[in-house]
């Protein structure tokens, strides 16, 4: 057990006691959400009767959709300011000494840490006891109702989801485009369709966009961005997993900066090019329009009517076929013509007969 501390009554007071610490409430918003979901997985695992818990740290990372790398930082901030107790290091086959076969002595492979859960002891300090469930917060966040409202106990079920959308992304309505309302929105349908961005949270990837938000990209545009290059050649990854990435902010910042001209303004995104060749199309085809209505104007004899375009069936019906012996025949002016033409060749025939004779 840490000096100063007790075992926590229950898992309640044990998160209760996280988030109520003086140097938790100095963190930045994501930070203080990261260090609170670690502690309540934490708490989630713990046993009912001993306060211990004991999964692993890959596990939590899972769970949490966090980098392992940030469980290990909030974990080692928890044993630091006493909150965890080590009860049994965790071990791996790798470095178990006396042991050539890679088990322990009960047969089992790698060995997970064991910790009980801790809080002040009330000597020292009656704020982190308190029966209340009022909590303070670091200004900058909004309350994390879902660690509040979570499972007593490891076994028992959450009623609601773990994460809760607290920024409204399909009201675009709402905020006004340009404003900070605006720009969050974006940044959070950036952090929902990126699995490498959902490291970060919305608020920092809107510090990272604003520039190009403001400019008028969208978060296709920005996800494009990450992804192409300005000539429209993509980017080569030479990573496997986005764990791979330590610096996202400055992976972020360099493919970016690909997207800024010699006066650090942002280039047209994707969405803004094929709008503007929309437009030039347009325009094109509304000149041609004109120059097409100005020559018909002037042709001689007036303009030329166009036959009526037809639709697709009727372009590909056959042409109809004439039967035989149906009561449809030659015109009259057809008939008058050839009565004409018979008589005449009867007279001339006449004529003929009598000169010979």
């Amino acid at each position: 057990m840490p000096e100063g501390m007790r075992r926590a009554p229950s898992q309640q007071a044990f998160i209760r006691a996280v988030k109520q610490h003086a140097d938790a409430l100095t963190l930045k918003c994501h930070a203080y959400r990261n260090l609170t979901e670690v502690a309540g997985k934490l708490a989630d695992w713990a046993d009912w009767t001993t306060l211990t818990t004991r999964p692993t740290e890959q596990r939590i990372a899972d769970d949490l959709d966090l980098a392992l790398s940030t469980v290990k930082r909030w974990i080692r901030w928890l044993r630091e300011h006493g909150f965890l107790g080590v009860v049994e290091e965790g071990t791996t086959v790798r470095f178990r000494r006396g042991n050539r076969c890679g088990l322990d002595d009960d047969g089992h492979g790698n060995r997970a840490a064991v910790w009980v859960l801790c809080v002040p002891a009330p000597e020292l300090d009656d704020h982190y006891l308190r029966t209340d469930k009022t909590t303070t917060e670091p200004p900058s966040c909004t309350s994390r109702r879902g660690v509040q409202e979570g499972p007593t106990h490891a076994r028992e079920e959450r009623s609601t989801p773990r994460r809760r959308n607290r920024i409204s992304t399909t009201t675009e309505a709402t905020a006004t485009p340009g404003t900070r309302k605006h720009a969050l929105q974006i940044a959070q349908k950036i952090h929902d369709a990126s699995t490498t961005l959902r490291r970060l949270s919305p608020w920092y990837i809107r510090h990272l966009t604003r520039v190009f938000v403001a400019a008028g990209w969208t978060a296709g545009d920005v996800l494009h961005a990450l992804d192409h290059q300005p000539d429209g050649a993509a980017w080569t990854y030479t990573w496997t997993s986005r764990d791979q990435i330590r610096n996202v902010p400055g992976w972020v910042r360099f493919r970016l900066s690909m997207w800024l001209d010699e006066h650090g303004r942002p280039l047209p995104g994707k969405s803004q090019r094929l709008a503007a060749a929309a437009a030039k199309l347009r325009a094109e085809q509304a000149v041609m329009r004109e120059q097409f209505e100005a020559m018909n104007a002037r042709r001689v004899g007036g303009p030329v009517e166009l036959p009526p375009r037809l639709s697709r069936a009727e372009a590909l019906a056959p042409p109809p076929v004439r039967v035989r012996g149906s009561g449809s025949g030659p015109s009259a002016a057809y008939r008058a013509a050839r009565t004409a033409l018979d008589e005449k060749r009867l007279g001339e025939a006449h004529r003929v007969a009598a000169s010979t004779s």
